[in-house]
């Protein structure tokens, strides 16, 4: 049994419903999913070393777009690079190709851009097969079965989750949920405590991750 059947169960027992009378499991997934991308975002937004990775490119002479390996949403700023070089390459939007020469000039690549399909350009059309890094943010895999999928980030969120989806379902039954939010934003802040000791890339902190009546 999973993560999310064992933190599911038990709030389904703290409010009243553990004869699943109010929520079928796959609408307890659906309220969980939206709970952990609210949680995903503010892990984003901190710099989390739990939603990023680093994926590799090799470019080919004169190709200036590629299809990443790797699935991604989006690269960190100042975290791709050309391998043995020292300097970040930056983002820049796809129009910048006019200003790059980019059907007629090869070069060692100083700047990338992303198309609309998800591919990966570089400016300087590379003139060579060069080793191109890029820090990037994992996608989030949405949950999809109660019974064995398990909570990501190693479950530092798990406590935190189980009372959300208390505030949840409390909220749902129209009852009232203010003290089991407070619960809840207690188990955040631990998680997230221990967040900035697993490590961040850079900071950019909100007062809240999350509002009552409005998770």
């Amino acid at each position: 049994m999973g993560t999310v059947a064992t933190y599911s169960d038990r709030a389904r027992i703290k409010v009243a419903d553990s004869a699943r009378t109010q929520l079928l499991d796959s609408e307890v997934v659906g309220i969980l999913n939206g709970i952990l991308e609210t949680i995903y975002q503010s892990l984003v937004g901190v710099g989390s070393n739990l939603v990023y990775s680093v994926g590799e490119v090799t470019t080919v002479d004169g190709t200036p777009e590629y299809s990443p390996s790797f699935s991604f949403d989006g690269f960190l700023r100042n975290g791709s690079w050309v391998d043995g070089e020292d300097i970040y390459l930056s983002q820049v939007p796809e129009t910048d190709k006019i200003k790059w020469d980019y059907d007629s000039t090869t070069n060692q690549p100083e700047v990338f851009y992303l198309t609309e399909d998800g591919k990966v350009g570089y400016l300087w059309v590379p003139d060579a097969a060069y080793t191109i890094h890029h820090t990037y943010w994992k996608p989030l895999t949405a949950l999809s079965n109660y019974s064995k999928d398990d909570f990501p980030w190693g479950g530092i969120f798990n406590r935190a989750i189980e009372r959300l989806l208390i505030v949840e379902m409390l909220e749902m039954q129209g009852k009232d949920a203010s003290l089991h939010f407070g619960f809840a934003q207690q188990e955040l802040d631990r998680a997230m405590e221990m967040v900035y000791t697993r490590g961040i890339k850079r900071e950019r902190v909100s007062s809240d991750m999350f509002s009552i009546g409005g998770i």
